[in-house]
C-alpha cells in the first residue's frame, strides 16, 4: 500500500484570483444565509441545527424554550437530547411532521448548493482533487490564516487512484510542510 503525498502552497488573498474567489464565495455566503433565515423564522423553535455546513439532522434548541415544549405536545414532532440541547426532528407519519420534513429538506437542498470555502476556492482555482489508495481517500483543502491562503493538495502517484495533479495557478507558490504549518500556528 503507498502513502498519499501532499504538495503545499500558499498566496495572498488581497491578490487576484483569490481576492475575488473570497469576495464571490461571501456573496453567495450571504444570499444562502438569507435563503436559511427565511425557512429557520418558520419555526419558532430554531437556535441552530444540528449537522454541518452541507448537511441538516435536525433543529437544536434548548431545554428552557418554550416553543420546545409546544414542539414536545405537538404530533409530527420527535425530540432527542443531544449534547445536553433538544434535537427536534419530524415525525412524518403526521401532517406537521411531513410540513416540517419539507422544511428540512429545503435547507439541505441550500446547503448542498452553497459548498464551504475550502471547496468553493480549490475548485474555482481547479485544485480540488480526490486520491485514495486501497484503504482510504484523501481530498484537497484549503483554508485562510492572517490574509493567507493555504493548501494542501493530495498526489496521486503509482499505486494509487484519482485525480491526476493538474497545474497550478500562478498566484500560489509551493511551500515546505512546515511552513504550512507555521502559517496556522502549529
Amino acid at each position: 500500500m503507498n502513502a498519499i503525498q501532499f504538495r503545499y502552497f500558499k498566496g495572498v488573498m488581497t491578490k487576484e484570483p483569490l481576492k475575488t474567489i473570497i469576495d464571490t464565495w461571501y456573496k453567495l455566503r450571504a444570499e444562502r444565509d438569507k435563503k436559511l433565515t427565511n425557512i429557520f423564522n418558520t419555526i419558532p423553535f430554531y437556535e441552530s441545527w444540528l449537522g454541518d455546513e452541507t448537511s441538516i439532522f435536525g433543529i437544536v434548541c434548548s431545554y428552557d424554550n418554550p416553543a420546545r415544549d409546544e414542539a414536545v405536545l405537538t404530533k409530527g414532532y420527535r425530540t432527542e437530547d443531544y449534547k445536553g440541547k433538544c434535537v427536534v426532528k419530524p415525525d412524518r407519519r403526521y401532517k406537521v411532521g411531513k410540513d416540517f420534513d419539507k422544511k428540512l429538506q429545503a435547507i439541505r437542498q441550500i446547503l448542498k448548493e452553497a459548498p464551504d470555502f475550502s471547496s468553493y476556492s480549490l475548485k474555482e482555482l481547479g485544485m480540488y482533487l480526490l486520491v485514495g489508495n486501497f484503504s482510504r481517500l484523501y481530498f484537497s483543502v484549503s483554508g485562510v490564516q492572517d490574509d493567507i491562503y493555504i493548501a494542501k493538495i493530495p498526489v496521486k502517484e503509482q499505486g494509487n487512484f484519482g485525480d491526476d495533479f493538474l497545474e497550478i495557478h500562478e498566484c500560489l507558490t509551493e511551500i515546505k510542510e512546515s511552513e504550512f504549518l507555521s502559517i496556522q500556528g502549529l
